[in-house]
């Protein structure tokens, strides 16, 4: 397809599948140096905003006992607790804590920022931030495995959650600790799983093809949001 033809028609916001074990800016990059054109393409830039606010839904699965620096798989060990105490029912009843409108310390490892850097990487350097609570909503949380030091949850958030310090802190919240070891998100906003690309399509036909399909969901979900931003202000 010619370049020119590519650039005019790339002009909008598509889902896509991050595989396992990369960054989203790691994901982006992939993109960008097939298409040589930012995702979130042209007027599609305005609308992600609206698109963090939207509510979020999440499978997650934990590991009981032992705690990383990242509060994933992908961390140092940072420490071991055991959690032979640790039950279904304690579980299921710590989690009604997290339920709502709950203050939340964000991972150190995060992409949050502190003048214009990452946290992760004022961490990697070995400089010393402070990171204050933030509040945030949990729609639900609920337990659907257990085979210690294995368990499951189904979460559905808002904005600005962090499924990494809800396990962590619910680790905290039976007497142990605990860390993510696999994480999925199943619905974002007007997007759901099924809608979202996998890395063996993230080409310029089937992205063209993604933001036609989306378009008119977009627009209106961005109106939505806007329409309830001027709401909030009056």
């Amino acid at each position: 397809m010619n370049s020119r033809i590519i650039i005019r028609t790339l002009n909008g916001v598509f889902p896509i599948i991050k595989p396992h074990g990369i960054t989203s800016a790691e994901a982006l990059n992939k993109i960008k140096q097939k298409l040589c054109q930012a995702v979130g393409i042209g007027d599609g830039c305005k609308k992600l905003k609206c698109l963090l606010h939207g509510e979020k839904h999440y499978i997650v699965q934990c590991q009981l006992g032992t705690a990383t620096d990242t509060y994933n798989e992908t961390g140092k060990v940072v420490m071991e607790i055991a959690y032979d105490h640790v039950t279904e029912e304690l579980l299921k009843d710590s989690l009604k804590e997290f339920r709502g409108r709950i203050n939340q310390l964000p991972p150190l490892y995060s992409a949050l920022k502190l003048n214009g850097r990452r946290y992760s990487d004022l961490a990697r350097e070995g400089v010393e931030v402070t990171i204050e609570p933030r509040r945030v909503f949990c729609y639900e949380a609920h337990l659907t495995s257990f085979s210690p030091p294995h368990f499951g949850l189904c979460v559905s958030t808002g904005p600005g959650f962090y499924i990494r310090s809800l396990i962590h802190d619910l680790g905290q919240a039976v007497g142990s600790c605990a860390h993510v070891r696999e994480l999925q998100r199943t619905k974002h906003g007007p997007f759901t799983l099924s809608d979202a690309l996998p890395e063996d399509r993230w080409n310029a036909e089937q992205i063209i093809q993604s933001i036609a399909k989306f378009r008119n969901i977009v627009n209106r979900y961005y109106k939505e949001y806007k329409m309830a931003s001027w709401k909030d202000k009056w």
